[in-house]
């Protein structure tokens, strides 16, 4: 299966609209595509249908009505969530409307490949965190374990 991998360095035009690059939208096709800004991230996650099933299965299906905690989790995530809607030169923005800024957009930003997700970050945040990377582990690319990766 394919995968998304690598980054690259787009601009907002100057209306605030952006484009996924051509290499990574193909790997969506005509999927719909959803956004959530995951709490404590400086990025927002873009992901298709597939991950929105994925999640759903996660969460149960929730049929239940009520104030269970699994239900709060459900609505927390679920309420944080938006529809990307491209235009026809599928151009998006991230803003719904007046007050409902999903993400600040600054003109320089980055795409970041996860697998079956995208990263979007405004290049100095990026910036920031790989400076922050490369101090804490001195450029090398661990696994979960902290172990260094082989090829």
């Amino acid at each position: 299966m394919k995968a998304l991998f690598g980054s690259i360095k787009i601009q907002a035009d100057e209306r605030g609209r952006i484009r996924i690059p051509s290499s990574f939208r193909e790997y969506f096709g005509d999927s719909a595509l959803y956004c959530t800004v995951i709490s404590g991230a400086n990025c927002l996650t873009i992901f298709g249908q597939d991950v929105m099933d994925n999640l759903q299965n996660q969460m149960g299906g929730q049929s239940e009505i009520g104030e269970t905690e699994n239900y709060c989790r459900m609505r927390d995530f679920l309420e944080s969530i938006r529809f990307i809607e491209e235009d026809k030169q599928k151009r998006f923005t991230l803003t719904q409307g007046k007050d409902d800024v999903i993400f600040e957009v600054e003109r320089e930003m980055v795409f970041v490949g996860m697998f079956n997700k995208l990263e979007l970050w405004r290049k100095s945040d990026y910036d920031a965190y790989k400076a922050n990377r490369k101090a804490t582990t001195g450029g090398i690319i661990t696994n979960a374990e902290g172990k260094a990766l082989t090829w």
